[in-house]
């Protein structure tokens, strides 16, 4: 079990977020919270950075932007630790996210249900309970 505190008027939910690549490459990458998206979220930089070559990746799925629908690529991360708790074998999009924002990435569900999650809004707790 691992949990973390956040301001409960922020805006968003920020955590940090430790990903393995297949070559044992590590990185740690700011991902805001997401359980309305279906995968992880995660620049190509990064993506390069750990070793996948995410253009030639024959998996794509179709994603909604502000832009419209894009078809990108998607990668299978070795391991995203979150809160000291990992999952491995994380299936993670490959795409920018507009520059603006403070974050590099999506923590979305193809992390999220490896675990139990608890999030109170009101009280300002995350916990993460792997079962």
């Amino acid at each position: 079990m691992a949990s973390a505190k956040f301001n409960p008027q922020a805006l968003a939910v920020v955590v940090n977020a430790t990903l393995r690549g297949p070559s044992g490459v590590v990185r740690e990458i700011r991902v805001l919270v997401d359980t309305g998206a279906s995968y992880m979220m995660i620049p190509w930089q990064i993506a390069n950075a750990l070793g996948y070559t995410p253009e030639v990746s024959k998996f794509r799925v179709d994603i909604v932007t502000a832009s419209g629908v894009e078809r990108v690529p998607v990668i299978k991360l070795d391991s995203v630790t979150v809160l000291k708790e990992e999952a491995r074998d994380v299936e993670a999009v490959v795409h920018e996210l507009p520059p603006r924002g403070n974050v590099d990435g999506l923590l979305g569900l193809s992390f999220l249900r490896n675990f139990k999650l608890t999030l109170d809004m009101r009280k300002g707790f995350l916990e993460l309970i792997q079962e």
